[in-house]
């Protein structure tokens, strides 16, 4: 059962479809049911998902699908032949296998969505400004998890979390040059956890 606000929500995205050919931004869906909060439309929405209602495309603005539609496309199952290793480090031979990799099954998953990473406060752990990060929507995390955090219910950062002796919680940047932020256990929410890493290169 959806909440009504879900509901609204599911039915702006089916109507903007069918008038113009193309899913909404996030913004044009809070728009278009009278939100001021982005949040909480990726909430709605991240619902719609998990209910199997409608789908996301990796890497566009434009990627929710309908249910039905997305079955046409089929985008969770892209394969790719894997050719091989390469050297990183001492030389090694190039030998071709006879293999391939389901970037679908490796990345896709109930639940699961992907963000635009903008910013360098993660980049000692290798996740970069501009790559997409493929998050496990849930509520809970490990000590040591990167996750996206809600801070005070609007504003969303990715950070490392570390849980506190006193109740606190630390949200630790992976870059010097920030400063972990340090707040009530009561004032951050998890919005889902980081389980891949997309970049791509011109």
């Amino acid at each position: 059962m959806l909440t009504e606000r879900q509901q609204d929500t599911y039915n702006f995205i089916c109507q903007y479809i069918e008038q113009h050919g193309r899913s909404p931004l996030l913004s044009e869906v809070a728009k278009g049911i009278g939100l001021s909060s982005q949040g909480s439309v990726h909430n709605y929405i991240q619902a719609l998902v998990n209910e199997g209602l409608i789908t996301r495309s990796v890497g566009r603005s434009r990627g929710l699908h309908l249910a039905t539609d997305s079955k046409k496309d089929d985008q969770a199952s892209l394969v790719l032949p894997v050719m091989g290793k390469i050297a990183a480090g001492r030389l090694i031979e190039a030998i071709p296998d006879e293999d391939e990799i389901d970037l679908g099954g490796m990345f896709a998953g109930k639940g699961r969505f992907v963000l635009k990473v903008n910013g360098d406060s993660m980049v000692e752990k290798a996740i970069m400004s501009g790559d997409w990060v493929v998050i496990q929507s849930q509520q809970t995390a490990r000590h040591g998890d990167i996750v996206v955090a809600l801070v005070d219910g609007f504003d969303a950062t990715l950070k490392t979390i570390l849980f506190n002796d006193d109740k606190t919680i630390t949200l630790m940047p992976a870059n010097q040059d920030f400063e972990p932020i340090i707040l009530p256990a009561e004032r951050i929410s998890i919005q889902g956890v980081v389980v891949g890493q997309l970049r791509t290169y011109p």
